[in-house]
């Protein structure tokens, strides 16, 4: 993820966290098959045209291997810390949509110009390009519904949502909407679910052992919405609801002490079945 403390879903802000640009550099030198992309790149830590080219970058160290995650930003003591203007909602929101314009263009065009009332460009020059034709993919996080959610229908290739349940439908008919009302077709947009997994026993005892890692001001329901929680054979059932309602793609971390037999249970065990 693009922070540049640590968040408290995950921990204290005085805890480790590498920038997400220049790991993803490093990463793409010595892999060969993962896609790579931060989930999701903060918008009003770089300039767009400056973002464009460093995914151009990186999508040629990796032979075509990099997504393009970006949202409008959202953690007010991170840019305070590191002397960002935070800007209101509709501001960032304003910014995102103009930073996507600006990063597709670069990327699809020759010499594109773009004067816009917070970022432009005037005979753009990109060399080399991405890779990937005719771009890079696009995610645009969040699930905003009035604005978010309505950039992703008229610029994304993919959306990251994190509600469940009932809200995760509300949100997926939401899109649906806005795909409808700007010409775009639902069906082209990959649907993607950020979730954390926790193994146990079972899903009484799963939720024991992520307790302790709450944040105090978020109430359990709220924060166990954002989980896999279970058995292997529980989380496969988890994630078969998650396709049911229209999620297409998982992306998935670990909570509690590393152990990579995580990786290895979730591979064997639950990715098996799909």
């Amino acid at each position: 993820m693009d922070h540049l403390l640590q968040i408290g879903f995950v921990g204290s802000t005085t805890e480790p966290i590498m920038e997400s640009y220049t790991t993803l550099s490093a990463i793409a030198a010595v892999t060969r098959k993962i896609r790579l992309g931060s989930l999701c790149s903060c918008n009003f830590f770089r300039n767009p045209a400056l973002l464009a080219k460093m995914g151009a970058t990186i999508d040629q160290v990796s032979e075509g291997r990099f997504w393009l995650g970006l949202g409008a930003g959202w953690f007010q003591e991170e840019a305070k810390t590191y002397g960002y203007a935070f800007q209101n909602n509709r501001t960032r929101l304003s910014m995102l949509e103009e930073a996507v314009q600006i990063i597709d263009m670069a990327w699809t065009k020759e010499n594109p110009i773009f004067h816009g009332k917070y970022y432009e460009i005037e005979n753009f020059v990109l060399s080399p390009r991405p890779v990937q034709k005719p771009r890079p993919p696009i995610l645009i996080g969040g699930d905003g519904e009035k604005i978010t959610l309505k950039l992703v229908a008229k610029y994304a290739d993919a959306c990251n949502l994190f509600a469940g349940g009932e809200e995760l439908r509300h949100k997926l008919n939401v899109l649906r909407e806005h795909c409808r009302s700007v010409g775009r077709d639902y069906s082209k947009i990959l649907k993607t679910r950020l979730a954390s997994v926790m193994f146990a026993e079972s899903k009484d005892e799963a939720m024991k052992k992520i307790e302790p890692f709450k944040p105090s001001w978020l109430d359990m329901k709220s924060y166990s919405n954002g989980f896999l929680l279970g058995s292997p054979s529980e989380i496969t059932e988890q994630v078969n609801d998650l396709k049911g309602m229209g999620i297409d793609y998982l992306i998935v971390n670990f909570r509690g002490k590393y152990d990579p037999n995580d990786k290895l249970t979730f591979s064997k065990d639950v990715m098996s079945h799909f």
